[in-house]
């Protein structure tokens, strides 16, 4: 898991330092931000690690679902802001539990490696939960016309809090979804 993390970290940081080069030699009147599309789809849990103990998707304590929503702005180089808030809905299947709900809010910066293949690292505020983190991601895309496409995301979400000394989770996932 700590190899996962940061060869995500390293290829984010590579990225985000061929971006910063790219942009500091653009001619100031191309460096506006511009909105490159949208993004709706659902995000799926499978499995989350915390103080050594794994729970799973199969079991009711664990089980959420996310609907993430996202804009998207390029800049003058590759590098894409992506603004993601993500609502999460616990349903606490098969227990008298009241559902819970959580607002994510999950900004980051998507790199295109090619291939319609990307590499992406979200920072995350989680109200509701008093989270905070971070999400790195690798993103493949299908185009299905008219400028659409539909996309398959591993997510692999890192998470500390509530309580200071509450300990670091990690979470594995996929997110599927429509991107216009």
């Amino acid at each position: 898991m700590k190899i996962f993390r940061l060869l995500f970290c390293i290829l984010g940081l590579c990225a985000l330092r061929h971006e910063l080069l790219a942009f500091t030699t653009v001619d100031s009147t191309d460096a506006k931000p511009k909105l490159l599309g949208w993004h709706a789809g659902i995000v799926q849990l499978f499995f989350a690690t915390h103080n050594g103990q794994t729970s799973y998707i199969n079991e009711s304590d664990f089980y959420t679902i996310g609907m993430p929503m996202g804009l998207s702005l390029r800049t003058s180089g590759k590098l894409v802001f992506d603004l993601e808030v993500v609502p999460f809905f616990k349903p606490h299947l098969n227990t008298d539990k009241p559902y819970e709900t959580h607002l994510l809010f999950h900004p980051g910066v998507l790199y295109p490696l090619g291939n319609n293949w990307t590499f992406g690292f979200r920072l995350a505020w989680e109200n509701g939960y008093n989270q905070f983190g971070f999400t790195p991601l690798i993103n493949k895309s299908f185009p299905i016309g008219r400028g659409a496409s539909f996309f398959v995301e591993l997510v692999a979400p890192g998470r500390f809090g509530p309580a200071k000394d509450s300990g670091y989770t990690q979470v594995g996932g996929i997110h599927i979804g429509l991107g216009f």
